[in-house]
């Protein structure tokens, strides 16, 4: 595996008017080829980073990714639930849906900012819906947890191919072979396994100091990526088609899926989300998944991205704007019909297509387990066998 570390650029002295050297202007022009110089460098490791052959790790991991449990975020009544448990049982994950409270007025100004407060109705209600799932977790006897949004999509080579090559290269970045199944847990508090972005620029060597590169065959061609995913992977040198790559998080955002050890959960539940942080008008958090990132990037968690990311939130509509627009509604099967209908953003086969359904539907033999069938299809197909239907 690929270790991509970064070196300082040299950085120009802040300069004194008082008293002027006969060579000041060439030793800023050297101190100018300097920077330069050490640009030239970031750049040139970053596009060095080359494609390396899948994880030797082939075992598909468990029902739980891993993890000690996987807690989804869902209210009461939520229309993308059942499709949410069609994808789990297809993929063979067990996914637990805490109960949520009936989040009142006072629940929701209870974690507003005072004043400048830029959280609307939906992303107080996401912020709450976060919060309690972590609660729930806390209350289990487990080391860690995997916490998904409710309208996340996933591939349905998620359990078997996917998640194996991921934790291998997690634990080659860590240097952690020994321990857990993504490494010692005391080296990491959370792995953004599914976000809308964690992108930087490849000029920026402070960003970041190590990429663990690895080929995925179930991942899109790069034509087939979203376009903002495809020109930062070009950008830092990942040109190979299925390039899967785990690094330090830089400033991932959307929190669609991600995985937390307990004592992260205890920082993010005691300090970082009791209530939203009171900014400048200008400058608000706004979001739940804005002050995790925050966390990252400024109150020393200690975070990992997967890039591209592996859950990517469906093409249902936002139920956040629906909230903030008071259109709750308990739509049911009607409301969800529309996932399938066009394909997730940097997911290759999607697990929530309805065609899986439609296909266990068409199998009438009473012979055959149509679940299993279906299932160990979806699963075990080098590509994504709904795409000669």
């Amino acid at each position: 595996m690929l270790e991509t570390k970064h070196t300082t650029a040299v950085s120009s002295p802040v300069l004194r008017p008082i008293r002027r050297s006969p060579h000041l202007r060439e030793v800023l022009c050297l101190l100018a080829a300097f920077a330069i110089i050490g640009q030239f460098i970031f750049a040139f490791q970053y596009c060095s980073i080359k494609l390396f052959p899948e994880a030797t790790n082939d075992h598909a991991a468990n029902s739980t990714l891993g993890f000690g449990g996987i807690y989804a975020v869902s209210r009461k009544g939520s229309p993308r639930r059942q499709s949410l448990l069609r994808a789990a049982s297809l993929t063979n994950l067990n996914v637990n849906i805490p109960a949520q409270p009936a989040w009142t007025d006072k629940d929701l100004a209870r974690i507003k900012a005072p004043v400048n407060s830029a959280l609307d109705r939906g992303s107080a209600m996401a912020w709450l819906g976060h919060r309690n799932a972590l609660e729930k977790f806390l209350k289990s006897s487990h080391d860690t947890a995997l916490i998904m949004e409710d309208d996340v999509d996933w591939d349905t080579r998620l359990r078997t191919q996917q998640i194996p090559q991921t934790a291998y290269a997690i634990r080659e970045l860590l240097n952690s072979r020994p321990g857990g199944y993504y490494g010692d847990l005391r080296s990491w508090d959370i792995i953004w396994l599914g976000h809308c972005g964690d992108f930087f620029n490849a000029s920026r060597g402070s960003d970041i100091t190590s990429i663990k590169s690895f080929h995925d065959p179930t991942m899109p061609n790069m034509d087939e990526l979203h376009p903002w995913t495809k020109g930062f992977l070009q950008e830092i040198g990942a040109n190979e088609n299925q390039q899967r790559l785990v690094h330090q998080s830089v400033r991932p955002l959307c929190t669609f899926a991600y995985a937390i050890t307990r004592s992260a959960a205890e920082r993010v539940l005691n300090e970082l989300t009791i209530r939203e942080p009171t900014r400048h008008r200008d400058h608000p958090c706004g979001a739940y998944d804005v002050r995790l990132l925050e966390g990252c990037r400024d109150e020393g968690l200690r975070c990992i991205s997967v890039n591209p990311e592996l859950f990517h939130h469906s093409n249902i509509g936002s139920e956040i704007a629906q909230m903030t627009e008071d259109r709750r509604t308990d739509g049911g099967e009607s409301e969800q019909e529309g996932a399938g209908d066009s394909p997730t953003t940097n997911i290759r086969c999607s697990a929530r297509s309805r065609r899986w359904r439609e296909l266990q539907d068409s199998i009438t033999d009473p012979s055959i387990d149509a679940g299993i069938l279906v299932r160990e299809l979806a699963e075990l197909s080098k590509d994504c066998y709904i795409d000669g239907l």
